[in-house]
């Protein structure tokens, strides 16, 4: 099976074939609860990666992550702009790892049970 090339549309797939209809709905059920938490998030995944970012300190010396992003959504200009703060970011840093390893986890006992016998 050949997969698609961008991030976005590699989950969109996995979670076509885990999901209740996919081809691998029965052993991929962990794997799809798994795939939906972690893809929580992946607005900040495209912020970071296509965003423009500044970090500014507030008036008690914490940083804040300020990401501004210009899209296009038929033909009309859409503008984001995303606010981290720091102790936002460490919880966001910690809930992330925890998705990782679980998603991790689970497509690595997906394969397993996929694999040959």
């Amino acid at each position: 099976m050949k997969l698609p090339h961008l991030v976005g549309q590699r989950f969109e797939e996995l979670a076509t074939l885990t999901g209740p209809a996919g081809a691998f709905a029965l052993e991929g059920k962990a794997s799809a609860a798994a795939l939906s938490a972690f893809r929580t998030h992946e607005g900040l995944r495209t912020s970071l990666s296509h965003g423009v970012g500044k970090v500014v300190l507030d008036q008690r010396g914490g940083w804040l992550l300020v990401l501004r992003m210009l899209a296009f959504r038929s033909k009309q200009p859409q503008r984001t702009v995303l606010v981290i703060e720091e102790n936002e970011a460490e919880q966001t840093v910690k809930s992330l790892q925890a998705a990782g390893q679980r998603l991790l986890s689970e497509l690595g006992n997906l394969r397993h049970a996929l694999g040959p016998s």
